[in-house]
């Protein structure tokens, strides 16, 4: 298991250092001797608490090394983590808590006052060391193998946005993520105990969970970017040119900002082996600029919802591709899985008359048709926690020859052509911008509580196929006298509630809102305005 491999890099390369944030190390000798000691304190607090085995537990900060300690003593306790980065707003984490039913709050940062009810345990300010350190008295035994998640139970829980305007929870078993380590490691052949992966992405976003363990499972090292660094390309690429960094994991958008920067090349980074890239479209523009200035780099572009752990199919960006393709394929899927173009209506149709579990696999559209991609296999998650109703709509199961195929509705579309698949978009109202994924209802929500706002309505605007940024068209209960102080209000108010990505750039105020004839907002109206 998962656990075992970590174990085994403590032993061999005890020095090694396993995860790397600005001038602070945290070495696989201390992450397996710290996560020991943490979680026999926590499993220890549980008991005591009467907190049951399997119940999540929040790991609320950013990219410190007790983030990664903290991760690895929950599963080692039995508990899956819920990771929250600390950029997102208070309410945010406290929706989180409440909708999780987690007992228990972890950081190594101060947490917010008044997010949880009195019967929620918060332990913040976290240290690996020192006379208050949470590990002390705890240093001279080892969890049992026993208490350990287990192939078939939840190991970590992400939460995406939600269009009813509370987020969901993603549960993906150890069972899910070892199927996706075993793809990529196999795929990327990265070299044990040799290779330096970038963390630039937050723990809370699922892209991080490629990056950080594939390396933890190969005895590479995490090096992470924070906010901060990111937001300072001179201290970015200072820091970049010092990481020795061999697989490049982030988002496209990520590595078009280095891009405008003329010095990002393989003089800065002589030692890039990959580029993986997930969340977001690849345009085939930047594609183009890394095979020029990275010649010796593969670019692999990668697809999947957060429900597919991460990703379930690739395809590596040759010449070859590029001559031939734009926009980019997305490949093929990984060989322990299933992708589908399916048919939304007669898929829903199916879904409902059988009740979820299908008796045979769902009919599919042919070659050049575009449907609604369907992901299925060993890495789809087993649902969204205590959430019955949004699970029943997303996710099924068939059986073929003595095999149960867990399945999950992505709500892409997609069509194969040449035996590769293309993503053609979303085919409801969530989109990805900057990596993240955004239920565009769940800002309208928001922004719908506040008291100038009547109605409102949240549009991509896209540029060379992808999300540049989001536009807010809003009505309002009383005459807006300056537009400039409004939006600065309404963005106040928002960043109250939602992460800074979800804040729409730019606001429109309407007389009134323009509908269908069925009564709802028109949404292309709206989109030529």
């Amino acid at each position: 298991m998962l656990s075992e491999k970590i174990h085994d890099w403590a032993v061999k390369c005890p020095e090694r250092a396993a995860h790397r944030h600005g001038d602070k190390v945290l070495t696989y000798a201390s992450l397996e001797s710290s996560s020991n000691s943490a979680a026999l304190w926590l499993h220890e607090l549980c008991l005591n608490q009467g907190i049951t085995r399997q119940t999540p537990v929040v790991v609320y900060g950013h990219k410190e090394n007790e983030m990664l300690v903290l991760f690895h003593a929950c599963v080692k306790a039995g508990h899956p983590y819920i990771p929250v980065d600390s950029s997102v707003p208070a309410e945010r984490l406290r929706q989180i808590i409440e909708a999780s039913g987690a007992r228990i709050v972890l950081s190594p940062q101060q947490v917010p006052e008044g997010i949880a009810s009195s019967k929620v345990l918060i332990h913040e300010m976290i240290s690996l060391v020192g006379p208050d350190s949470i590990l002390n008295g705890y240093h001279s035994e080892v969890p049992p193998d026993a208490w350990q998640v287990q192939p078939d139970e939840v190991y970590y829980i992400i939460y995406t946005s939600g269009s009813t305007g509370v987020p969901k929870g993603v549960q993906i078993t150890l069972g899910a993520l070892e199927s996706f380590l075993n793809w990529v490691n196999s795929a990327f052949e990265p070299e044990e105990s040799k290779e330096v992966f970038l963390n630039q992405a937050p723990f809370s976003f699922d892209l991080s969970v490629m990056d950080l363990y594939m390396s933890l499972s190969t005895g590479g090292t995490l090096w992470s970017v924070d906010k901060a660094q990111i937001a300072n390309p001179k201290e970015l690429f200072t820091s970049l040119g010092s990481s020795n960094v061999s697989y490049w994991v982030s988002t496209p958008s990520f590595a078009e900002v280095c891009l405008m920067d003329p010095s990002f090349n393989d003089t800065l980074l002589p030692q890039v082996k990959h580029f993986l890239f997930c969340g977001e479209i690849l345009t085939h523009d930047c594609a183009v600029k890394l095979t020029q200035r990275f010649p010796r780099a593969k670019v692999e572009n990668l697809y999947g919802p957060t429900e597919a752990t991460v990703a379930a199919t690739n395809l590596t960006i040759t010449p070859e591709i590029l001559k031939e393709f734009n926009p980019l394929p997305v490949g093929r899927v990984k060989p322990d899985a299933l992708l589908l173009v399916c048919d939304t209506d007669q898929l829903t149709a199916a879904i409902t008359a059988e009740k979820g579990v299908l008796s045979h696999r769902p009919e599919t559209l042919p070659e050049g048709r575009a449907g609604e991609l369907v992901i299925a296999g060993p890495n789809v998650s087993v649902g969204y926690l205590n959430n019955p109703e949004q699970t029943a709509k997303a996710f099924f199961s068939w059986q073929e020859q003595g095999v149960t195929w867990k399945a999950y509705r992505t709500g892409d579309s997609g069509l194969f052509r040449d035996g590769l698949l293309f993503y053609q978009g979303r085919l409801d109202f969530q989109v990805k911008l900057h990596g993240y994924r955004i239920e565009l209802g769940e800002i309208e929500e928001n922004l719908r509580r506040l008291p100038l706002v009547d109605n409102a309505v949240v549009l991509p605007v896209e540029r060379r196929g992808k999300v540049e940024y989001l536009q807010a068209f809003v009505t309002v209960s009383k005459p807006v006298e300056d537009e400039f102080k409004a939006v600065l209000a309404l963005r106040e108010d928002l960043r109250q509630h939602l992460p800074e990505y979800m804040i729409p750039r730019r606001f429109k105020f309407l007389d009134k809102m323009p509908m269908t004839p069925n009564g709802k907002a028109d949404r292309r109206a709206l989109s030529q305005s």
